[in-house]
């Protein structure tokens, strides 16, 4: 049976109080955290109004493993400094390694700050320190994908010279000064925008430090309204929530999707099997990320952790149902995009550009690398948003950060049909698990790659 803890951000305590989840039936919101007794049970019950009164149980940290912990934190630094220090004369491999982590290990120290502070209270300054430091990384990230966006390609690359000029200890001169005076001029009232909305962003995501906004949002999701690591790990999600809307809301178009942000891809292409090197490591953290969130060797064994996260053997029925799902969705969506096209289009919005889409996706653009990436993304964002977060932030908060994650590439319309279809993959969550959530995410992205490889269209 697996243990449970008020201070993990994504346990729901419901697994070991079947007396609780029988009195709070369902959630009013729909939000429902996945209620599993074992891996192998369809997630049934959840909490309602008393959801946090049920989030309040304390398994301690029984299974804590110091030993196991620095030994995987320390390598993540000694790799980190090694390939820092060593760029040019280690394996590329390596960097590509741990430039992958970078997006997991933030995150990684922050879950294991806001435990372990349990049973060191110092360490709740520090993981405070640490949330806002992401939280302004985050921030500045946003910032700097919306200037990008903001300033014309042939700008960015003088201000790119100027900068190797200074580097160097040499001077550069404008090609075109007038030109850039006008550019930057244009520029001005966006960024300022951009630093406004990145810092409501900020401030917003702060409101999850409130606790009578978390004892509101226990009454519908299995939260403990006054556990650190509940209030840390919410933060943190509505910090993405927030900050990555911004351009779309300020700018009127993905920051990625941007002419300036298109040159650069161009320009930095990796090679097909660069690209597929990284999709494998980036697999690798998100699954060891989430896995270090859930709890390992703090609250919880290997064994509980995949219990936790929804990991289990699938039958070869449900492999199968699985992938016949993900066709009928393909289909579905083509129709569900083109009604939510035409909607935008009719009241005068900008849509996705279909082309500027291929050209990000260029990289992934063969049989394999389509695989690679097909896995990677399904695989990861399902164990890390459904397997992870569902089960303590229930449906809505969860399928509202995955579709934000891809707010930097899609417009609106783009981004309204990946909640949609992250509502769905919260659904086969819930009433299969987060493996075959996984294997229909994974098939429907490689199906949607295959069509764009080979040029299909069905509307």
């Amino acid at each position: 049976m697996e243990e449970t803890d008020t201070e993990n951000p994504v346990e729901n305590t419901g697994y070991n109080n079947a007396a609780n989840q029988a009195a709070n039936p369902t959630e009013s919101t729909g939000a429902n955290a996945n209620a599993d007794t074992s891996a192998n049970t369809p997630a049934n019950a959840d909490t309602t109004g008393t959801a946090g009164a049920n989030a309040t149980a304390d398994g301690g940290l029984e299974n804590l493993n110091l030993k196991a912990l620095a030994l995987i934190f320390g390598g993540i630094i000694i790799f980190g400094v090694v390939s820092f220090m060593g760029i040019g004369k280690i394996p590329m491999w390596a960097e590509y390694f741990f430039s992958a982590s970078l997006e997991v290990a933030p995150f990684m120290i922050l879950a294991l700050g806001a435990y372990l502070s349990k049973k060191y209270e110092g360490l709740k300054i520090f993981t405070t320190i640490w949330l806002l430091v992401i939280i302004a990384g985050l921030a500045f990230y946003t910032l700097s994908l919306g200037i990008f966006a903001v300033l014309p390609p042939e700008a960015l690359s003088e201000f790119n010279a100027a900068g190797h000029a200074a580097m160097e200890g040499g001077t550069y001169t404008f090609t075109n000064n007038a030109a850039m005076e006008e550019a930057m001029k244009d520029a001005i009232v966006p960024i300022l925008y951009l630093m406004f909305g990145v810092t409501l962003a900020g401030l917003l995501s702060l409101a999850a430090q409130i606790r009578a906004v978390r004892v509101l949002l226990s009454r519908y999701i299995p939260i403990d309204p006054d556990s650190f690591v509940h209030k840390t790990a919410l933060t943190a999600i509505f910090a993405i929530i927030f900050m990555f809307c911004v351009p779309l809301l300020v700018l009127g178009e993905p920051p990625l999707l941007s002419a300036t942000a298109l040159e650069i891809l161009k320009e930095s292409l990796m090679s097909i099997q660069e690209e597929n090197i990284v999709n494998v490591f980036t697999l690798f953290w998100m699954i060891l990320g989430s896995m270090i969130v859930a709890g390992l060797y703090i609250n919880k064994t290997p064994s509980q952790v995949m219990t936790r996260l929804g990991l289990k053997m699938p039958t070869a029925k449900e492999v199968a149902l699985a992938i016949g799902i993900a066709v009928v969705l393909v289909l579905v969506f083509e129709v569900v995009d083109h009604v939510i096209g035409a909607a935008f289009q009719m009241l005068g919005l900008h849509v996705t550009d279909a082309d500027k889409v291929n050209i990000l996706f260029a990289p992934f653009m063969t049989p394999v690398a389509a695989i690679l990436a097909a896995i990677s993304a399904g695989f990861g964002e399902e164990i890390a948003v459904r397997g992870l977060l569902q089960e303590r932030f229930g449906i809505l908060i969860p399928t509202a950060f995955f579709a934000m994650l891809h707010a930097l590439q899609y417009n609106w319309d783009g981004v309204i049909s990946v909640f949609l279809t992250g509502l769905i993959f919260a659904l086969l969550r819930r009433h299969y698990h987060t493996t075959f959530s996984a294997i229909t995410h994974a098939t429907y992205d490689l199906i949607l790659f295959y069509m764009i490889i080979f040029g299909i269209t069905l509307l």
